[in-house]
């Protein structure tokens, strides 16, 4: 009768445990929300969610079939390019369209030299994803029964970093500097949310590359040559723990939720609430601080960026979405 390894048994917890944390996760952003709330910035909070899910649920069916099956070594190895780059794309478009809303004012994306700067850092990926196929490592070692080891050889690995470590640091500095800045959107006594929710993103950035970075540093150490479970659990591990920390970053909070509730009183009882913010189910408090209402997916910063536009420009930021 088989009977799994450790490595085996450790792999399958870590891709169901991820699975399970990445369902209630996208169970709780998505619920009672219309499609219609979905604007850009949630939609690729939502789509990662996605991809988080989809690899955890692949990473349980390929550390089932590592061994003795090079077709699963290959798919394990494939998985962890394909599905780890495209999380990576939707964490860094989140990030740059948050730097998008701190720092761009009155300007559409079309018109902010900035927004195509960032967008253009990303065309680089396709070559790292390219170096990461075509120096990728998956075989089936016979004298260990059968075990597969996969992996990147450094031609492929190290530019796979030291991009991630130019881009992070690169978005690190943009949001750095409106918290630093005296001129910025972030600054005023009425916007200290804002601040707070520069600062959240701010700090998932961070973490993000950190996470990133000791994942690939480990498959660099290995020089290409991992079992293939351990770098599945991994690549899951890295993968759910992202999200985790953009939900976190997207989360209100305590203080979010009690102003949503404040707000949804106040437009029920019809007091402190222009006909305007009604109209765009939204709550104006004294501190002129807003909610969304309709949707259980908050990306807080939209929120206080179109409070901002309604106060100064006398209507809203549609462009943000």
């Amino acid at each position: 009768m088989y009977q799994p390894d450790w490595e085996e048994t450790f792999a399958l917890f870590i891709s169901l445990a991820c699975v399970s944390v990445m369902a209630t996760l996208f169970g709780r952003k998505t619920a009672g929300t219309k499609l219609s709330t979905i604007n850009y910035a949630r939609g690729l909070v939502v789509a990662l969610y996605l991809v988080s899910l989809i690899f955890s649920i692949i990473a349980c069916m390929l550390v089932q079939t590592n061994n003795n099956n090079l077709l699963s070594c290959q798919l394990t190895i494939l998985s962890c390019i394909v599905l780890y780059a495209f999380s990576k794309v939707i964490i860094y478009l989140f990030l740059m369209e948050k730097v998008y809303v701190v720092t761009a004012v009155g300007v559409t994306r079309a018109n902010f030299f900035l927004y195509k700067v960032n967008m253009l850092l990303l065309t680089p990926y396709i070559g790292v994803v390219t170096l990461m196929v075509l120096y990728r490592n998956a075989v089936i070692e016979a004298n260990e029964g059968g075990k597969c080891y996969i992996g990147l050889f450094r031609p492929g690995a190290i530019p796979l970093i030291l991009y991630d470590i130019v881009v992070s640091i690169w978005l690190t500095f943009l949001f750095l500097k409106p918290l630093m800045s005296s001129s910025s959107l972030l600054q005023g006594p009425s916007k200290g949310k804002l601040r707070d929710v520069a600062r959240r993103t701010l700090l998932g950035s961070l973490i993000a590359l950190l996470l990133s970075s000791a994942n690939i540093f480990s498959l660099v150490y290995s020089n290409g040559y991992e079992r293939g479970l351990i770098c599945m659990a991994c690549c899951t591990l890295d993968v759910t723990l992202n999200a985790i920390t953009i939900h976190w970053v997207t989360n209100r909070g305590k203080g979010g939720r009690q102003n949503t509730e404040r707000s949804t009183v106040n437009r029920r009882g019809g007091r402190g609430v222009n006909s305007h913010s009604q109209q765009y189910g939204v709550g104006v408090g004294p501190d002129k601080q807003v909610g969304p209402l309709e949707s259980h997916i908050s990306v807080t910063v939209e929120s206080y960026v179109e409070e901002y536009h309604q106060l100064h420009y006398g209507g809203t930021s549609s462009h943000h979405y």
